[in-house]
């Protein structure tokens, strides 16, 4: 009885899959490395050009607050033997307030800059995908990989269409 069953399935597995391996030679596989689409498509480059003016801005805000921390830290230690103890008290905690407000704001910028990041590599990488579809389709592939994410691990016959993808991008 198991033999039989097992001989069934066996054919039957056979005949279900043998016309994926006569179709097989006709497969397209392409690649697009979204990663450096990202990098050179025209909405990408402007993007990072905004976040990197706007990162530069805030580094310098928090420039000033560190001159400004370095400042009151040399005098806290040259006034330290001039002043009470409740007078050096009060500076020290002045110091120390400055300092966790500096790391909070320093926290905060990173936090926000990360978001903004993700929030425009996410919106590009939608288009990225929806331009890759319409290559996809227009041009017969049977499946196209994204060649960044370490998912493809060998593609010898896979034409990369990401030059494909960057211009059609850049030309909406």
């Amino acid at each position: 009885m198991r033999k039989i069953f097992f001989g069934v399935l066996s054919l039957s597995l056979v005949v279900i899959f043998n016309p994926l391996v006569v179709k097989a030679e006709n497969l397209k596989i392409g690649i697009v490395d979204f990663q450096r689409a990202l990098n050179e498509v025209n909405e990408g480059k402007t993007a990072k050009a905004r976040l990197k003016a706007e990162f530069e801005e805030k580094q310098r805000s928090l420039t000033a607050k560190q001159n400004e921390l370095n400042t009151l830290k040399d005098n806290l230690q040259k006034q330290a033997t001039a002043l009470s103890k409740e007078a050096l008290q009060q500076k020290e905690k002045e110091y120390r307030d400055k300092f966790v407000e500096l790391q909070k704001t320093l926290g905060q910028f990173q936090k926000e800059m990360a978001t903004k990041e993700g929030e425009i590599t996410k919106n590009i990488i939608v288009k990225l995908k929806q331009v890759t579809s319409e290559i996809g389709k227009n041009e017969s592939f049977t499946m196209i990989f994204e060649k960044s994410q370490d998912t493809l691990v060998y593609a010898p016959a896979a034409e990369d269409v990401t030059g494909k993808v960057i211009a059609k991008f850049n030309g909406r």
